[in-house]
Protein backbone atom coordinates (compact mmCIF):
# COMPACT_ATOMS: atom_id res chain seq x y z
CA UNK A 1 0.00 0.00 0.00
CA UNK A 2 2.90 2.77 0.98
CA UNK A 3 4.09 1.33 -2.15
CA UNK A 4 1.74 2.20 -4.37
CA UNK A 5 1.22 5.72 -2.85
CA UNK A 6 5.14 6.85 -3.29
CA UNK A 7 4.40 5.26 -6.98
CA UNK A 8 1.26 7.42 -7.12
CA UNK A 9 2.26 10.80 -4.99
CA UNK A 10 4.45 12.42 -8.00
CA UNK A 11 1.37 11.77 -10.91
CA UNK A 12 -0.70 13.25 -8.41
CA UNK A 13 1.19 16.56 -7.42
CA UNK A 14 1.80 16.90 -11.55
CA UNK A 15 -1.74 16.83 -12.30
CA UNK A 16 -2.86 18.87 -9.33
CA UNK A 17 0.10 21.66 -10.29
CA UNK A 18 -1.21 21.88 -13.43
CA UNK A 19 -5.08 21.88 -12.83
CA UNK A 20 -4.17 24.92 -9.87
CA UNK A 21 -2.53 26.74 -12.91
CA UNK A 22 -5.35 26.26 -15.08
CA UNK A 23 -7.99 27.20 -12.57
CA UNK A 24 -9.42 23.36 -13.48
CA UNK A 25 -8.86 21.55 -9.72
CA UNK A 26 -12.78 21.04 -9.47
CA UNK A 27 -12.98 19.06 -13.02
CA UNK A 28 -9.30 17.31 -12.50
CA UNK A 29 -10.83 15.90 -9.15
CA UNK A 30 -14.02 14.69 -11.48
CA UNK A 31 -12.50 13.08 -14.16
CA UNK A 32 -9.77 11.61 -11.78
CA UNK A 33 -12.57 10.34 -10.25
CA UNK A 34 -14.18 8.63 -12.28
CA UNK A 35 -10.97 7.20 -14.06
CA UNK A 36 -10.47 5.56 -10.21
CA UNK A 37 -13.74 3.75 -10.41
CA UNK A 38 -13.09 2.98 -14.15
CA UNK A 39 -9.99 0.85 -13.02
CA UNK A 40 -11.04 -0.49 -10.03
CA UNK A 41 -14.09 -2.02 -12.19
CA UNK A 42 -13.68 -5.45 -12.58
CA UNK A 43 -14.56 -6.22 -16.29
CA UNK A 44 -12.88 -3.23 -17.78
CA UNK A 45 -10.01 -3.73 -15.28
CA UNK A 46 -10.09 -7.52 -16.78
CA UNK A 47 -10.01 -5.71 -20.29
CA UNK A 48 -7.11 -2.89 -19.87
CA UNK A 49 -4.51 -5.60 -18.25
CA UNK A 50 -4.66 -7.71 -21.33
CA UNK A 51 -1.65 -7.90 -22.61
CA UNK A 52 -1.74 -7.58 -26.59
CA UNK A 53 -3.54 -4.13 -25.97
CA UNK A 54 -1.08 -0.99 -26.66
CA UNK A 55 -0.88 1.76 -24.41
CA UNK A 56 -2.45 4.11 -27.09
CA UNK A 57 -5.41 1.29 -27.34
CA UNK A 58 -6.02 1.52 -23.31
CA UNK A 59 -5.51 5.51 -23.30
CA UNK A 60 -8.30 5.35 -26.32
CA UNK A 61 -10.84 2.79 -23.95
CA UNK A 62 -10.43 5.49 -21.19
CA UNK A 63 -11.30 8.42 -23.24
CA UNK A 64 -14.28 6.00 -24.59
CA UNK A 65 -14.94 6.03 -20.71
CA UNK A 66 -14.73 9.65 -20.46
CA UNK A 67 -16.42 11.06 -23.32
CA UNK A 68 -15.36 14.49 -25.15
CA UNK A 69 -16.80 16.47 -22.66
CA UNK A 70 -14.31 15.52 -19.95
CA UNK A 71 -11.24 14.60 -22.12
CA UNK A 72 -9.38 17.62 -22.86
CA UNK A 73 -5.35 17.44 -24.28
CA UNK A 74 -3.96 17.72 -20.76
CA UNK A 75 -6.33 14.76 -19.38
CA UNK A 76 -5.47 12.79 -22.46
CA UNK A 77 -1.67 13.53 -22.20
CA UNK A 78 -1.40 12.57 -18.62
CA UNK A 79 -3.66 9.04 -19.42
CA UNK A 80 -0.69 8.36 -22.18
CA UNK A 81 1.77 9.17 -19.51
CA UNK A 82 0.22 6.51 -17.19
CA UNK A 83 -0.36 3.80 -19.83
CA UNK A 84 3.20 3.89 -21.35
CA UNK A 85 5.07 3.57 -17.74
CA UNK A 86 2.55 0.84 -17.06
CA UNK A 87 0.66 3.00 -14.00
CA UNK A 88 -2.85 3.06 -14.85
CA UNK A 89 -3.45 1.03 -12.43
CA UNK A 90 -2.45 3.64 -9.83
CA UNK A 91 -5.40 5.31 -10.71
CA UNK A 92 -7.55 4.97 -7.52
CA UNK A 93 -4.21 6.17 -5.38
CA UNK A 94 -3.75 8.79 -7.75
CA UNK A 95 -7.04 10.44 -7.48
CA UNK A 96 -7.18 9.88 -3.09
CA UNK A 97 -3.38 11.62 -3.10
CA UNK A 98 -4.75 14.36 -5.57
CA UNK A 99 -8.26 14.81 -3.25
CA UNK A 100 -5.58 15.13 -0.33
CA UNK A 101 -3.46 17.98 -2.33
CA UNK A 102 -7.04 19.95 -3.23
CA UNK A 103 -8.08 20.09 0.36
CA UNK A 104 -4.76 21.64 1.26
CA UNK A 105 -5.03 23.85 -1.26
CA UNK A 106 -7.84 24.87 0.04
CA UNK A 107 -6.54 25.05 3.78
CA UNK A 108 -8.86 22.29 4.66
CA UNK A 109 -8.04 18.44 5.74
CA UNK A 110 -10.59 15.73 5.68
CA UNK A 111 -11.21 13.59 8.87
CA UNK A 112 -12.79 10.25 9.87
CA UNK A 113 -13.93 10.25 13.01
CA UNK A 114 -14.43 6.61 14.35
CA UNK A 115 -16.76 6.22 17.40
CA UNK A 116 -17.97 3.13 18.95
CA UNK A 117 -21.28 4.55 19.22
CA UNK A 118 -22.86 7.19 17.23
CA UNK A 119 -22.12 10.63 18.10
CA UNK A 120 -24.60 13.30 18.75
CA UNK A 121 -24.29 16.65 16.82
CA UNK A 122 -23.05 18.59 19.66
CA UNK A 123 -20.34 16.05 20.16
CA UNK A 124 -19.43 15.65 16.34
CA UNK A 125 -19.29 19.86 16.46
CA UNK A 126 -16.72 19.66 19.62
CA UNK A 127 -14.54 17.26 17.92
CA UNK A 128 -14.96 18.95 15.19
CA UNK A 129 -13.85 22.47 16.43
CA UNK A 130 -11.07 21.23 18.36
CA UNK A 131 -9.59 19.63 15.29
CA UNK A 132 -9.97 22.95 13.25
CA UNK A 133 -7.76 24.26 16.26
CA UNK A 134 -5.39 21.72 15.99
CA UNK A 135 -4.76 21.55 12.34
CA UNK A 136 -5.20 25.15 12.19
CA UNK A 137 -7.47 24.02 8.97
CA UNK A 138 -11.27 24.03 8.16
CA UNK A 139 -12.06 20.34 8.71
CA UNK A 140 -14.57 18.23 6.72
CA UNK A 141 -15.53 15.29 9.30
CA UNK A 142 -16.75 12.24 8.16
CA UNK A 143 -18.63 10.21 11.00
CA UNK A 144 -17.78 5.86 11.41
CA UNK A 145 -19.40 3.56 13.85
CA UNK A 146 -17.46 0.94 14.77
CA UNK A 147 -18.64 -1.10 17.93
CA UNK A 148 -15.56 -2.87 18.00
CA UNK A 149 -13.90 0.05 19.82
CA UNK A 150 -15.56 -0.71 23.21
CA UNK A 151 -15.50 2.78 23.79
CA UNK A 152 -13.27 6.27 22.68
CA UNK A 153 -12.68 7.49 19.25
CA UNK A 154 -9.82 6.95 16.30
CA UNK A 155 -9.69 10.12 14.10
CA UNK A 156 -8.04 9.44 10.58
CA UNK A 157 -6.61 12.58 8.88
CA UNK A 158 -4.40 12.05 6.20
CA UNK A 159 -1.32 10.34 7.73
CA UNK A 160 -1.61 11.15 10.99
CA UNK A 161 -3.99 9.24 13.65
CA UNK A 162 -5.23 9.64 17.41
CA UNK A 163 -6.25 6.58 18.97
CA UNK A 164 -8.22 7.23 21.91
CA UNK A 165 -10.35 3.72 22.17
CA UNK A 166 -10.57 1.48 24.86
CA UNK A 167 -9.83 -1.45 21.98
CA UNK A 168 -5.71 0.16 21.63
CA UNK A 169 -5.26 1.16 25.56
CA UNK A 170 -6.15 -2.73 26.17
CA UNK A 171 -3.81 -3.86 23.24
CA UNK A 172 -1.07 -1.94 24.71
CA UNK A 173 -2.16 -2.59 28.54
CA UNK A 174 -1.61 -6.33 26.94
CA UNK A 175 1.93 -5.59 25.37
CA UNK A 176 2.97 -4.34 28.66
CA UNK A 177 1.86 -7.34 30.20
CA UNK A 178 3.71 -10.24 27.99
CA UNK A 179 6.98 -7.94 28.07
Amino acid sequence: MAELLTLARPYAKAAFAYASEQNAADSWSTVLSTLSATVQDEAFSAYITRPELTPAEKVKAFIQILGAEQTSVAVSNFLTLLAENDRLALLPEISAEYELLKAQGNNAVDVVIESAFPLSAVQEQLLTDRLEKRFNKSVNTTVEVNPSLIAGVVIRAGDQVIDDSALDKLEKMRTRLLA
